[in-house]
């Protein structure tokens, strides 16, 4: 069994129940919802991890590249485009059997979007056991993240999302935690875990 965190990307246009004026020619929409499936380690009470942004790019990008330039201003000269900004956190156990929470949504231009990253603030991301304890970046134990501060996370899908004026698609990204977190050592309380995300991406058929 394993957790998965569920972003959806709704792109809306002629399919959707009602047409968007605020949109161009050649343009459509991206709206961003978080949902996840039952989590069963039975030592996890939360999961709580900070999404900064949701970012698409049309261009393929390696893992390497998503986990660089993550400022703002370093993503926009990249080619990243902002599709969400909730900077905020989510706990991953509250969003289970079809619950989710909207991210946030915009207007992007029609094309094939090869690379979509999440944006993370590991320091305030973190998994609370059941006994109390608080597992973070800082803690002892603690979560090894890959890199401090802010970390983009490259999406793995393998055909690009399609994006068509004036239609509707639906993306889901599959965020799977116990494959994510990895127990270091013999146990959580001796020496806490390593984070390796492992988040795919597949179009929903309409």
């Amino acid at each position: 069994m394993k957790l998965r965190l569920f972003l959806s990307l709704a792109l809306f246009g002629a399919l959707a129940a009602c047409s968007d004026s605020s949109m161009g020619p050649d343009q459509g929409r991206i709206a961003v919802r978080l949902t996840d499936a039952p989590f069963p380690l039975d030592q996890v009470q939360s999961i709580d991890m900070h999404i900064v942004r949701v970012e698409a790019k049309l261009q393929a990008t390696s893992e390497e590249d998503a986990e660089e330039d993550v400022d703002d201003g370093d993503a926009s000269s990249d080619g990243w485009i902002v599709l969400a900004t909730p900077n905020a956190s989510f706990d991953l156990m509250d969003l289970q059997n079809g619950v989710n929470v909207l991210l946030g949504e915009t207007t992007v231009a029609a094309g094939s979007y090869q690379s979509i990253r999440l944006i993370l603030d590991t320091g305030k991301s973190s998994v609370t056991l059941k006994d109390g304890m608080i597992l973070s970046g800082t803690s002892s134990p603690s979560i090894v993240f890959p890199s401090a501060g802010k970390s983009g996370i490259k999406v793995l899908f393998t055909t690009p999302i399609e994006v068509d004026e004036g239609q509707t698609t639906e993306v889901l990204l599959d965020f799977d935690a116990e494959e994510s977190f990895i127990v270091r050592g013999n146990t959580i309380l001796q020496n806490g875990l390593l984070f390796k995300p492992v988040i795919k991406a597949s179009v929903i058929d309409e």
